[in-house]
């Protein structure tokens, strides 16, 4: 029997080592060529900390344009820096004295093999028996494979989900191209580089926090310890634990992910990884172009230098990477603008346009790429944050709240309680911070003040906008990153003063407060644990009848015999069919997300509105649909038709269909090119010729 948990480890490993040199030596070349943190003068351990970032920061949109204008030049590009990079490497060794690596190091070390194994464990399908199971995360990965597939075969690529007429790809879409590279000359499949592409992401977060412990922070001391600190910090969420238990225990309903108890969520760090890493990888380009030009800055350097157009190459990638966090990034650098010209700080004031005006110019071909049919809705609108949890607990304790005004004004009661619950630890981090600068134990530095500016941007965003592009808020979900991320710092640097550097010195009034924040951490710490367990176990748990709850999982009790018989047939059809083929199965079915997933081809259809949010046509897609679904719900003759009208090369059936269960139906009646008790893929007439020999 094949097993498909040890074919995702391998693939996946696979594949990390396949990005690894993307991943690795265009930040490391470019640190050194131009020198940027002054990286030729420091210890290398800073050169090699700093190149996963650099990397993240400016390949995705670099990527880009070369690959849309001159992709002979994209592997030029990467073979040059990969040698380049050797020669650095080996120059690196000859130079090095021999010396013992500090145990902070190997603890980072450990902590980076640690996150790669909870990642890999996380994302791969876990198969028992004739019993397959995806993480529940698979939800969002099944639509970023199409795109992948669909950036694979062509820049700018066309949204998978509605083939012919095909139509631009509406997505911030650069991670997605940037974890495809090794595909187009070695063979991975995509979901593998997907995984490796959120490990890569996860390591260059890592880096971020001893940059920003070190360049950001400026701490005198307890460099190393402080940023291991940080990266623990990184298993710390909110209080997410105590409503989720509270709806677990008081009405037998489990959440497949922590987060889902609130519907305006601030996603832990492990969360937003496993879930959105191009999210994250938005904000590692953000924030090292802001902490590139503040260290610029501060080092007194002219205001147009090779470390703004870096920067400016940065803020391009990250809006190539999340609309979202770009937008974040947007506000802060505003009210970071603002301050500077209160302080007259003229110099720095032209570092951020000038990385601001290059940023627009980087970023033009990508925008303009993403122009066609669909679409038009207002990015954002104004509302506040609302809390339907505590709202819904209120009317349980016998508080009416019956007219929008009225919930209104309970959201905006509730809102401390909405963000003590979701930020926890790191609440408290920022209130006690607050407290210092207050009382003038902290100085007022200029990277204070911007960090105070990352703050407020992701506050009054998540407090009084709202997405109206998506059905989910994601403006309100992910502009909270760049706040998370300086709470962090913060939080890494509070917990080494009050429990690893005199602590014993700590008056003792204050021991009430470590209790405090020892539960706080405690209690987010049990919330990140919660959710890596059910995101890989709940599928296992629910299809054998032990829990109920919050899921995408199809009810039937066969969830994991059937994806097995799913991704068997897909397996084979990929063996079969070229990368341009369109494979279509019922758009109105409960197994959408194992079909994405598996298929790597794609749609004339996918789904009910064929996700024409990334790009289409309303209108055409609900007369394919309806077309479609007929077919697979109420038969007739139109399997010619549909094939031919749409572009399709295959159909694939399944026994939740209607159609399965009339032995006269086309699905019978054609000849399949693949077949078990689940799936039944039939070729259509223009299909013969294309399958490969």
């Amino acid at each position: 029997m094949h097993n498909f948990t040890i074919v995702d480890v391998l693939g996946t490993l696979k594949a990390c080592v396949a990005l690894a040199p993307l991943m690795f030596a265009p930040g490391y070349v470019i640190a050194w060529a131009l020198n940027l943190f002054e990286s030729r003068t420091r210890r290398p351990a800073l050169r090699f900390i700093l190149a996963v970032p650099l990397t993240i920061a400016i390949c995705p949109m670099l990527s880009f344009l070369l690959a849309r204008f001159l992709e002979p030049v994209l592997w030029v590009f990467y073979i040059g820096v990969l040698v380049a990079c050797c020669l650095l490497l080996a120059r690196e060794v000859r130079a090095a004295k021999l010396r013992s690596v500090s145990k902070y190091a190997w603890f980072a070390l450990g902590l980076i093999a640690l996150w790669t194994a909870t990642a890999v464990a996380s994302l791969v399908d876990l198969q028992v028996g004739n019993k397959l199971y995806p993480s529940i995360t698979a939800y969002d990965h099944s639509t970023r494979v199409g795109i992948m597939g669909a950036v694979a075969r062509h820049v700018p690529p066309t949204n998978p989900f509605f083939a012919h007429p095909s139509v631009p790809l509406r997505y911030h879409y650069l991670w997605m191209l940037f974890c495809s590279l090794p595909s187009r000359i070695i063979h991975l499949q995509l979901r593998h580089l997907m995984y490796a592409g959120i490990i890569w992401c996860g390591v260059g977060l890592i880096c971020v926090i001893a940059l920003g412990i070190k360049f950001w922070l400026r701490v005198s001391g307890d460099v190393a310890q402080r940023s291991v600190l940080g990266v623990v910090l990184l298993c710390v969420t909110g209080l997410d634990i105590l409503p989720t238990l509270l709806i677990g225990f008081g009405a037998r309903w489990w959440l497949s992910d922590m987060e889902w108890w609130n519907a305006e969520q601030i996603t832990s760090w492990l969360g937003s990884l496993l879930w959105v890493p191009h999210h994250v990888a938005a904000l590692i380009a953000g924030f090292l172009a802001f902490l590139l030009l503040r260290h610029e800055a501060d080092a007194g350097r002219c205001w147009i230098n090779a470390s703004v157009v870096v920067a400016g190459l940065a803020f391009a990638s990250a809006a190539g990477l999340s609309v979202y966090v770009t937008f974040t990034f947007v506000i802060a650098v505003g009210l970071w603008l603002l301050a500077l010209v209160a302080r007259k700080d003229w110099t720095e004031a032209a570092m951020f346009l000038c990385a601001g005006a290059i940023s627009v110019i980087w970023a033009l071909p990508y925008l303009s790429s993403l122009r066609g049919p669909g679409g038009g809705t207002a990015f954002a609108k104004f509302a506040l944050r609302p809390f339907s949890f505590g709202i819904a607990l209120a009317q349980t304790l016998g508080i009416s709240v019956r007219t929008q005004a009225e919930a209104t004004w309970a959201n905006a009661l509730l809102l401390p309680v909405n963000y003590g619950l979701e930020l926890g630890f790191f609440l408290a981090v920022g209130i006690l911070r607050l407290r210092r600068l207050w009382r003038g134990s902290i100085e007022v530095c200029a990277n204070e003040v911007a960090g105070w500016t990352l703050v407020m941007s992701s506050f009054l965003i998540g407090t009084f906008l709202q997405s109206r592009t998506i059905g989910s808020n994601d403006l309100g979900w992910r502009c909270f990153l760049p706040a998370q991320l300086v709470l962090l710092f913060w939080g890494a640097t509070l917990v080494h003063d009050l429990w690893f550097h005199g602590a014993a010195r700590q008056p003792a009034r204050l021991s009430w407060g470590r209790l405090a924040l020892a539960s706080l951490l405690i209690l987010g710490v049990l919330g990140t644990t919660y959710q890596v367990f059910m995101l890989r176990m709940f599928p296992v748990l629910h299809d054998r009848g032990d829990i109920e709850g919050q899921s995408w999982l199809n009810e039937d009790r066969h969830f994991g015999e059937r994806i097995y018989a799913i991704r068997s047939a897909y397996e084979i059809l990929g063996e079969q069919l070229p990368a341009s083929a369109v494979v279509q199965n019922n758009p109105d079915t409960k197994d959408l997300v194992p079909h994405e997933m598996y298929s790597g081809h794609d749609f004339a259809a996918g789904g009910l509105d064929c996700s024409v949010g990334f790009g289409g046509d309303e209108s055409l897609c609900q007369e394919r649909v309806r077309r479609l679904a007929a077919l697979f719900e109420d038969g007739g003759n139109d399997f010619a038709g549909v094939c031919h009208d749409y572009g399709i090369d295959v159909l694939v059936a399944e026994d939740t269909d209607a159609e399965w269960y009339e032995s006269t139906s086309w699905i019978w009646t054609e000849r399949p090119m693949v077949a078990n008790h689940h799936i039944r893929a039939l070729p259509c007439a223009s299909t013969t010729a294309s399958v490969r020999p």
